[in-house]
């Protein structure tokens, strides 16, 4: 996981939309926790999730939208209360 810096420039494969959704973040067979999908793009997503919520390299985000999509996604940087995210395959 690379370590960014606040005003460092980060490289992006897609466009950037700003959204609000509800999403989950699935930790394990019965524990979700709740988050905020801020931006999203064709290949990744800043979330919103407490700061001593530890998050494992990769998990999957179930993110509450038109419909219920669940996708593996990477963790790219954390800072804060946000975490940005790519998706996997």
């Amino acid at each position: 996981m690379a370590d960014i810096k606040d005003g460092d420039p980060v490289e992006r494969a897609g466009k950037r939309h700003r959204v609000v959704q509800q999403g989950r973040i699935v930790l394990g067979p019965e524990q979700l926790v709740a988050c905020v999908i801020r931006d999203l793009s064709r290949t990744g997503a800043k979330l919103r999730v407490a700061p001593e919520i530890g998050l494992p390299e990769t998990f999957s985000l179930v993110i509450a939208a038109h419909d219920l999509r669940t996708l593996t996604v990477r963790l790219r940087w954390r800072r804060g209360d946000f975490a940005g995210v790519t998706f996997e395959g």
